[in-house]
């Protein structure tokens, strides 16, 4: 259904959303002009479909056995297609991880070869890497809205040995890409290895993606949790060379009972901060991507004038030897194009960069300037681009994000929290006989339940239950879930049955199995 439409001079514009005009304003006015120019050759790759509308990506880092994967199965509520995890280095490979109703692992060659998905330019890594990436199919209700990739643990000292293919070109290609980067680190292991220097370097000029994730916390005490920050934050110091100071999580990330219990509050307080992060990423996700289709734009417009201007300056005879005596002083350049043509020196690329890409290049291919050229640029970026912004806050929510945006956090209230819907996977018959097939004696929890103080109808506060339900040691994210599983009636009270159910599925939780997406109707009276 056509949602967007606004007018300029020439023209009436419809649009679907805002994603789709910019995919339809690069094809109209500004694919031509980069092949022509070889823009290609000197930034980044030709765009397609996939790099505009395709969802918001998550990039996961860290070394190995830091908790990546078990991050991500604790996020989407369910094992991944192919996933697997250890305290050895299990992830081999770069994984899409991607929603669709039909769960099936895609290798390397097939993803990139479709490209309404955003991963085609990844092919000139060559099959080296491609036989280590593949999409994995998932459904998962978080996954609508947002696609995360897992990446091979970063290899430390001297078990680092050669991959194959670049690793850090890889990191650095989808850096570029995501809107959030997490730097995962355990916190019993915070050494930074020379690959994984070399990885976090890779992705300086991203600084405001990243945030750092110190997993494991609830394996130390507060002492020791206090060290163990300090220690972090002067190791990133070093690597992680700005002024600025990157947002740290502190947590346990993952459904096992919590060693150290007394962290509980700081947990559940940094739990509900990353989510409300995470949750902000699809609404932010298509002015990002106007901005940095608005980046290209400028930079193509200097990209322009500065090779038409060079290629004015190079006399037919002798050619060589004017090319590079011309690229020696491509300061000066600089600055006569910024002058001649009004162009901040700020929309320039750098010096050393552009000699380099200059000089492996033959400037009789580069095609004279013409005005009519320049002026498509300036339409799209005075005409039309101000136009969309203006479409951004009238563009209709989609399901997907509302999804997120009754984000509460993970305390164990009656607050509604779909970010972390349950999507457990099949569970074992055996299990389902003992814990799913038969109805719950509420007289096994009769006296926990009358100790606590129920009111006149029968029925305890979301507080008072909480102090009951965090004895269990639980993390408060499965505690939250457990709450909305027994809450049938929604009002946020628990009367005897549905306490009983509560302290149900905690016992099911620590012998470590799923929880069911909902109640069966089988143990209920």
């Amino acid at each position: 259904m056509r949602k967007l439409l606004y007018r300029t001079e020439e023209e009436t514009v419809v649009y679907d959303n805002v994603l789709e005009g910019l995919y339809s304003l690069y094809k109209t006015y500004i694919l031509d002009l980069e092949k022509e120019f070889m823009y290609y050759h000197f930034y980044k790759p030709l765009l397609t479909s996939g790099d505009f509308l395709s969802k918001p990506m998550i990039l996961l880092l860290g070394q190995y056995s830091t908790g990546k994967t078990t991050f991500i199965k604790h996020l989407i509520e369910k094992e991944y297609c192919g996933m697997r995890i250890g305290p050895e280095p299990t992830t081999d490979k770069f994984v899409a991880v991607m929603y669709n109703e039909k769960e099936q692992l895609i290798p390397g060659n097939a993803l990139v070869s479709d490209i309404t998905k955003p991963f085609s330019q990844l092919e000139s890594f060559g099959n080296s890497f491609l036989s280590k990436l593949e999409c994995s199919n998932t459904s998962s209700e978080v996954l609508k809205s947002v696609t995360i990739i897992d990446t091979p643990g970063v290899l430390s000292g001297i078990k680092q040995i050669s991959r194959g293919y670049d690793f850090e070109k890889v990191i650095y290609w989808f850096a570029q890409r995501v809107d959030l980067i997490l730097l995962i680190f355990d916190a019993h292991k915070l050494d930074i290895s020379d690959e994984f220097r070399r990885c976090i370097q890779a992705i300086k000029g991203q600084d405001s993606k990243i945030r750092i994730i110190l997993n494991k916390a609830d394996t130390i005490n507060t002492q020791q949790l206090m060290r163990v920050y300090g220690s972090l934050m002067w190791s990133l110091g070093i690597v992680i060379n700005t002024p600025e100071v990157n947002r740290v999580y502190i947590g346990s990330f993952w459904d096992k009972k919590l060693m150290h219990d007394e962290n509980r509050t700081i947990f559940e307080e940094e739990a509900s901060d990353l989510y409300k992060e995470i949750s902000k990423i699809p609404r932010n996700s298509t002015m990002v991507r106007l901005n940095d289709f608005i980046k290209r734009c400028r930079t193509l417009k200097v990209h322009i004038y500065l090779l038409t201007h060079l290629r004015k300056k190079l006399p037919f005879f002798k050619k060589f030897l004017n090319k590079r005596k011309i690229v020696n002083s491509l300061e000066k350049i600089y600055e006569e194009v910024s002058k001649d043509y009004n162009l901040p020196l700020g929309d320039f690329p750098p010096v050393q960069f552009m000699k380099e890409k200059l000089l492996d290049m033959d400037w009789m291919r580069i095609p004279k300037l013409e005005t009519k050229k320049i002026d498509r640029i300036n339409k799209v970026l005075n005409t039309h681009i101000p136009q969309l912004l203006e479409m951004i806050p009238k563009e209709s929510v989609t399901v997907e994000v509302s999804r997120f945006e009754n984000q509460e956090g993970t305390i164990v209230e009656n607050k509604l929290t779909p970010f972390l819907e349950l999507t457990s996977g099949e569970i074992p018959l055996w299990v389902k006989q003992k814990y799913l097939l038969s109805p719950i004696d509420t007289s096994k929890y009769s006296d926990d339940f009358y100790k606590l103080g129920p009111d006149d109808f029968g029925k305890l506060s979301g507080e008072q239950v909480k102090q009951d339900l965090i004895k269990s040691k639980l993390p408060s994210a499965v505690l939250h879930k457990i709450w909305n599983l027994a809450d049938i009636t929604e009002d946020g009270y628990l009367d005897l049955f549905e306490y009983s159910l509560a302290r149900h599925f905690i016992e099911m939780k620590i012998e470590g199995f799923d929880l069911p997406a909902k109640v069966p109707k089988d143990i209920i009276k």
